[in-house]
């Protein structure tokens, strides 16, 4: 910690910029890129030196120069440069003048460098493609700075809160174009270099550097009609997927209108310019006025129809879009805050998805899919509070998880409903107070406290940051302990932490308290629509009975109406028996869907940890087989894939085949033609879901019917018609890989290389995984991390993923990644947390304690290749030392009841 009180990464404070002019020439045939950066500072304390960012950049020190600027930006003073240094550990370039820059004052530094365009898909990278029609080799240079890589493009202030205007030109060799936030003012030759042309940019709002961004490129574009905000709104993309780009065409603008109306806030921007890039890291980046996608989040073929494409895309594209006022007009003052950003965007992407497509059914399935995923890594000691204090880069990095994301959205949702109207109101209030800003929680707290209390909402005694600090600041979230009184009719709640792996009596954990919006419903007037709280289980209250209830003894309550609070509920065992009861019959829809899901998650995972009888959880999953909704078959599922993934290495998995071909027969004859696609976008979910299921089991003639579809798609001209529906390829030609030998795995390899289309490409990766034949496995596995095959840096972790998530590749995966550690950290530098998400699909396999010492003993011996990744390192050993618990507690019992 330094004597300002900010710890040694972080910049000084004491000059902020006010203006970057930055000029950069890219050559795509060295694969370099030149240039200068003249920054206007404004020094609000007194320094002799000048720290900003720089980053495998060479700088030209000689051309440094350092001057003071006069009340009309006139050259006052030039200073004389004593030391230039880099101090690597911080990212830090630091340069020493001759005397003090006085507080108050604007000065400019000027700084000329160069750097190489590397493969390594961040800062400013090369990407390539094939360009089919030319069978050559197309190179493109484009940016990605978030968090904190715009210091490997250019020197700068690069922290969030440090925002200034940018004016940018970029040179390039005539015959591709240049495309930045803000849009193209000029183009002119280059002075001195034949065939090259600079592209001039308008000065952009102010802007944090993250945001900053740029693309040189051959990409052709299409521009969607210009709608009444007259936001001009293109897609630019590698000519031959031009074709791919109407469906984000259509939604992006509409997406774009609808936030304007919620948050009555412009756009502020008079372009918005969406890119499609062949090697993208994330799935997107919202840079300001340029957001760039991977291929298969932007890109949709609609002669390839997919329910699951278009949904991606669609939520992407949404996401992106509510970053343009979450995260890029008021942008947090740190990471600590990136919740802000990633929480709201989740959030509100669903909304705006629901808004423009509502036929999808989209916000619902959503937002139990974010759920689900926080019971599981929330469930962890090892997981972290929302808004978390974080370090240097690479732990920032880390938090760009489920937590940020998921739990972010989860609690958004669960603040909207008890809120109301009063939500949009404030969060429209926060955003205009501090527009072109830096906010941190508090500020939202505040905007939408005021506006609750106007609109009478919440008590006047109660504020949102009393509530919210409960779930931001704490890791974990509540088991809500229902305790009925049957004489009476009356319940009472009490509230602990949920953990996947109970904590001890004497545990400090204990004590941790949520403020809980409590909402229920009972057996003799079920209404699972109203969601609007009845009252409040307070922090630090032991036991709250539930108010004004009676309810008779043979009728069950159920907690939590529509999940709309992130909690587990536990009941005691006769009402567990009236719910399962209600599941077992006829009336089972009179309970709401979103709660049949959730009691099921619950139930076994209750099981998983002992506080419920196995039994009881088989039984009400029973019932699957009359379930008619997506969401309860859906999460139903997932709660029984537990067992799955528990069982499927063991003697008694045959067993578990057969309890899963009870639930599923009934529902075979319905949804049993594989090729027969439903009308209906329920039911198309509902019919994909299931053949993967059918298939699985081997129920019927599932596995003939996808080895038959393989056979006319091997033949097929796919340019013409795919014999097999889309969503349904992945598990058809996983079926085909699986079942055939080389010859097989050849066909679909070279498809992958064939197809223009991103997600087919995708799906025929997974396929690629699903063989069985050990050599071919662990040649795959050596391409994913070897930068000559044709498989992209972005694919690699996914493969590992596919390989190692099967049955027959668990065991090659650990012994690949235990050989090729180091060459897969080096691999994905400087992303150095990949190897934390190779560790985590491991452990989510692991099974018995000897699987468990070999992981931990690996980490013991390689330390400093999972420097970068502790978070992911405590999770995946506390996910498996919970598998390893889970089969010393219930691997017998569980297998002896399945066989009932």
């Amino acid at each position: 910690m330094r004597a300002d009180g900010l710890a040694s990464y972080r910049l000084p404070g004491n000059l902020r910029p006010v203006h970057y002019k930055l000029d950069l020439a890219t050559d795509l045939e060295k694969f370099d890129f030149k240039g200068s950066v003249l920054i206007t500072l404004n020094c609000t304390k007194s320094t002799s030196s000048i720290v900003l960012h720089s980053v495998d950049l060479t700088i030209s020190a000689g051309g440094v120069t350092v001057n003071e600027l006069g009340p009309d930006n006139s050259v006052q003073h030039t200073f004389k440069i004593v030391d230039q240094q880099q101090a690597p550990k911080n990212d830090f370039y630091i340069v020493k003048v001759d005397k003090e820059l006085k507080g108050g004052k604007l000065y400019q530094i000027l700084i000329p460098f160069n750097g190489t365009l590397a493969p390594s898909l961040s800062g400013y990278y090369r990407s390539s493609y094939l360009d089919r029609a030319s069978n050559t080799t197309r190179w493109l240079g484009v940016t990605q700075f978030e968090p904190s890589d715009a210091r490997r493009a250019f020197p700068c202030f690069d922290e969030p809160e440090m925002k200034a205007k940018f004016s940018i030109r970029l040179a390039h060799k005539d015959g591709l174009t240049a495309v930045s936030n803000m849009p193209l003012v000029k183009t002119t030759p280059m002075e001195n270099q034949q065939g090259w042309s600079w592209d001039e940019f308008q000065e952009s709002v102010p802007m944090s550097t993250y945001l900053v961004a740029w693309m040189v490129s051959d990409f052709g574009n299409g521009e969607a009609p210009l709608r009444p905000n007259n936001v001009q709104f293109r897609i630019w993309a590698r000519t031959e997927a031009l074709e791919q780009i109407g469906f984000a065409s259509d939604v992006g603008p509409k997406v774009l209108e609808f936030y304007e109306q919620l948050f009555d806030v412009k756009y502020p921007l008079p372009k918005q310019d969406m890119a499609a890039i062949p090697d993208f890291s994330s799935g997107a980046m919202e840079n300001w006025g340029l957001i760039t996608y991977r291929e298969t989040e932007l890109l949709y073929d609609p002669k390839k129809p997919s329910i699951n494409n278009q949904e991606r895309v669609a939520y992407v594209v949404a996401h992106e879009l509510a970053h343009q006022w979450f995260g890029n007009l008021v942008t947090m003052k740190w990471w600590t805050d990136l919740w802000l950003n990633e929480g709201f965007a989740t959030y509100v992407g669903t909304l705006g998805v629901h808004t423009v497509l509502p036929e999808l059914g989209y916000l619902d399935e959503a937002s139990m899919n974010y759920l689900t995923s926080v019971y599981d890594l929330d469930s962890l000691k090892s997981s972290h509070p929302i808004s978390v204090e974080v370090g240097p880069p690479s732990e920032v990095s880390e938090i760009f998880d489920a937590i940020s994301y998921k739990k972010g959205s989860t609690v958004i949702r669960m603040m909207h409903n008890f809120l109301g109207d009063s939500f949009k109101t404030g969060v429209s209030t926060y955003l205009k107070t501090h527009k072109f800003g830096n906010a941190e929680q508090d500020d939202l707290w505040a905007a939408l406290t005021e506006q609750a209390h106007n609109d009478k909402v919440l008590a006047p005694e109660l504020t949102v940051k009393q509530i919210m600090d409960s779930w931001t600041l704490q890791t974990g979230y509540p088991l809500l302990t229902v305790e009925r009184d049957y004489k009476t009719g009356a319940a009472y709640v009490t509230q602990t932490r949920f953990l996947r792996i109970p904590p001890q009596p004497d545990e400090k954990i204990n004590q941790t308290c949520w403020w809980f919006p409590l909402t229920f419903t009972t057996e003799a007037n079920p209404d699972f629509n109203d969601t609007s709280p009845k009252q409040w289980l307070k922090c630090g209250e032991k036991r709250v009975a539930l108010a004004e209830l009676n309810v008779p003894d043979n009728q069950w309550l159920i907690l939590n109406v529509q999940l709309t609070g992130l909690a587990r509920v536990m009941y005691d065992s006769k009402n567990w028996a009236l719910i399962s009861s209600t599941l077992n019959s006829d009336r089972y829809k009179t309970i709401g869907p979103l709660n049949r899901a959730g009691l099921l998650l619950d139930a076994f995972d209750f099981a998983e940890r002992g506080d419920l009888p196995y039994e009881t959880a088989l039984q009400l999953s029973a019932y699957l087989s009359r379930e008619t909704e997506l969401i309860p078959l859906q999460r139903g599922f997932i709660a029984l894939n537990f067992l799955n993934s528990m069982l499927s290495r063991t003697p008694n998995y045959g067993t578990y085949k057969r309890y899963m071909m009870k639930i599923l027969l009934p529902l075979y004859e319905k949804y049993s033609r594989l090729a027969e696609i439903p009308k209906e976008t329920e039911q198309i979910k509902i019919h994909n879901l299931l053949s993967y299921k059918f298939c699985h089991f081997e129920i019927g003639d599932c596995k003939e019917q996808a080895l038959k579809l393989y056979g006319e798609w091997a033949t097929a001209d796919l340019d013409k018609s795919n014999p097999i529906p889309f969503d349904l390829q992945s598990l058809v030609l996983c079926k085909a890989v699986k079942f055939g030998g080389e010859s097989t795995w050849n066909k679909v390899w070279s498809r992958y290389l064939q197809s223009n289309l991103a997600s087919e490409k995708a799906i025929l990766l997974r396929a690629l995984g699903c063989t069985t034949e050990v050599w071919l496995l662990n040649r795959y596995l050596e391409w994913s991390i070897d930068e000559t095959s044709e498989i992209r840096k972005q694919d690699s972790l996914t493969i590992f993923a596919y390989v190692a998530g099967y049955d027959h590749g668990f065991f090659l995966g650990w012994d690949f990644f235990q050989r090729n550690l180091v060459k897969i950290y080096k691999y994905h530098e400087p992303r150095t947390n990949k190897v934390g998400r190779y560790l985590l699909t491991l452990a989510s396999n692991i099974m018995f304690q000897d699987e468990l010492d070999r992981m931990n003993a690996l980490i013991e011996k390689n330390k400093k290749y999972f420097e970068g990744a502790k978070l992911q390192v405590k999770q995946a050993l506390e996910n498996a030392a919970a598998n390893v618990k889970w089969h010393t507690n219930n691997y017998e019992q569980v297998s002896t009841l399945l066989k009932q």
